[in-house]
């Protein structure tokens, strides 16, 4: 079968697909299409086109589920920031084992970004998305407002993750933390932003893992 050949009998499949689902279904359907396409080209250089094409829908149906392509990847960037999420919430037996006092609380931290590590290393082109959905958002974000919202919100919904998780670790070892939950998150996701990026540079995950063990050590000398 040709190339061409085996393209249109894959998109009339993924047609097929879309036709049976839901509104949120084929939302998400097309922002992993998005996220596969920017992974490939750049965000700047996705199309809400393209997505329709790589998703085998009609642009009506794209322009249906979101409003103009910054719609589409602000969605983009909350999935993305969901993945890392739902890593760290994917082995409940941490959280449940943890013990108490302030060796438990650093354990269970350096636990916790240890997930979060196994899914970014796993992720190297999602994770030099997120970069990119980032810079795009700010480059054109002075000329539109709405592009600037994309990092905004990106940020804002990392560092609740991220929050969520301290408040986690603080609640299963009966911890107190000294300093206001919003700043460590917003802290601990500069540091984390920094090892990722230094790690798609030089690849040394060897570091990365010595660079969480300092992180995790820094968290829990600001609590009780």
């Amino acid at each position: 079968m040709s190339g061409e050949l085996t393209e249109r009998v894959e998109r009339v499949r993924l047609a097929q697909v879309s036709s049976r689902l839901s509104v949120e279904e084929r939302r998400a359907h097309l922002i992993e299409a998005a996220i596969g396409l920017a992974e490939k080209k750049g965000v700047a250089g996705v199309t809400t086109r393209d997505v329709a094409q790589a998703a085998g829908v009609s642009l009506g149906v794209v322009h249906y589920c979101f409003e103009n392509k910054d719609a589409l990847m602000t969605e983009l960037v909350k999935a993305l920031s969901m993945e890392l999420r739902d890593s760290v919430d994917a082995n409940e037996s941490v959280w449940q084992e943890a013990g108490s006092g302030n060796t438990a609380l650093r354990d269970l931290l350096r636990a916790g970004l240890e997930l979060m590590w196994l899914n970014i290393e796993a992720t190297p082109q999602r994770q030099l998305l997120t970069y990119e959905t980032t810079t795009y958002a700010l480059r054109e974000g002075e000329q539109t407002p709405a592009k600037l919202a994309i990092a905004r919100e990106q940020y804002n919904f990392n560092d609740s993750t991220v929050a969520d998780i301290l408040d986690h670790a603080r609640d299963a070892t009966g911890s107190t933390w000294r300093v206001p939950v919003s700043q460590l998150s917003r802290f601990t996701l500069s540091v984390i932003d920094g090892i990722v990026l230094r790690w798609l540079v030089d690849n040394d995950s060897e570091s990365v893992r010595t660079q969480l063990d300092l992180l995790a050590q820094a968290l829990a000398g600001h609590a009780d």
